[in-house]
């Protein structure tokens, strides 16, 4: 049986598109390069191979590809953001464009039947209109190495799909948060929602000055991995850029109320403008996800409040994610 080549398997999005796919009987070739998590990565069963690769390295790509009878890849990997990219500006590059592209070469020469490329909002980074949903015909106006990485990678991903008929598509994602991914220490291009899951699990009374108004369209990382792979199964794809997402902005005044109901004896509050949460991004309108509705017949399962309810559970069956 061919396999799926998941870049990234042990990252977030990577971890949970790794494990739903096992779980749907795909068989997966799950790439990581320094971290690892050997229990989690047990526990997806025997449907996964986990391999090891530095993707900016052309020969062990070649040797992992040559070893593995691989279908496709879902590319989920890369330096996440600014806070991260900032101090390492080439590997940040190696990691989210020259790695990109080895793995379309790569792709080209075996013809595989589908690449995905995960993207990021964060390629619009000068949008004057916050409200209005971002379609994929907007041009893309990155600012920063982050989105100007990102951004490039999408553009080779495109030239291999016109220039050698590779079936390859870029999907956007936009402020994915969701199991396991409980930063120990303040993060502020994670987002409000497990800042505050984390505190109101501990019982901390939370009175937050600022940060009310900001707003951004959170996605549950298992609906991203559903979309993903919903995506990487379709018969066809009539466009090479989607966007996967809730499809709208809730604010972080919603995200209080979700946290508030999902956790009993929850004490959040916070007071008005976007600071510190936009301090640490553009903001934006919602992406706008017609396509993957039209073209993949995929919408997300979970609304706000029944994610941050679910991640919730999550965290107090895994209680040294919030107590430590």
């Amino acid at each position: 049986m061919r396999k799926l080549l998941i870049i990234g398997g042990i990252g977030h999005v990577g971890f949970e598109t790794t494990k739903q796919a096992a779980q749907q009987g795909i068989q997966v070739i799950a790439q990581y390069m320094n971290t690892f998590h050997k229990d989690a990565a047990e526990n997806l069963g025997d449907n996964v191979t986990w391999v090891r690769c530095d993707l900016s390295d052309q020969y062990e790509l070649e040797m992992l590809a040559a070893e593995h009878d691989i279908e496709g890849c879902i590319h989920t990997a890369a330096i996440p953001n600014d806070a991260l990219g900032l101090p390492q500006p080439l590997r940040t590059f190696q990691s989210n464009v020259v790695a990109t592209e080895l793995l379309l070469e790569t792709a080209r020469r075996q013809k595989w039947k589908r690449f995905l490329f995960v993207s990021t909002g964060s390629v619009h980074q000068g949008l004057k209109d916050t409200f209005n949903p971002v379609l994929e015909t907007l041009q893309a106006t990155p600012k920063t190495l982050y989105g100007g990485t990102k951004r490039a990678a999408e553009i080779m991903v495109e030239a291999y799909a016109n220039s050698y008929g590779l079936p390859a598509a870029t999907i956007r994602i936009s402020w994915v948060f969701g199991p396991p991914l409980v930063p120990k220490v303040f993060e502020g291009p994670r987002g409000p929602i497990p800042e505050f899951l984390k505190r109101a699990m501990r019982g901390e009374t939370v009175n937050e000055p600022s940060g009310g108004e900001f707003a951004a369209s959170f996605t549950y990382v298992v609906d991203c991995a559903a979309g993903l792979l919903k995506a990487y199964q379709a018969k066809t794809l009539t466009h090479n850029l989607y966007h996967l997402g809730s499809g709208q902005n809730q604010t972080t005044y919603q995200v209080v109320e979700a946290v508030n109901k999902a956790v009993a004896g929850a004490k959040i509050t916070v007071g008005a403008t976007a600071a510190p949460w936009a301090d640490f991004t553009t903001l934006r309108g919602p992406l706008s996800c017609e396509r993957m509705r039209g073209d993949i017949g995929f919408t997300p399962a979970f609304t706000l409040d029944d994610a941050v309810t679910d991640f919730a559970k999550w965290m107090r069956a895994h209680p040294e994610s919030y107590q430590y």
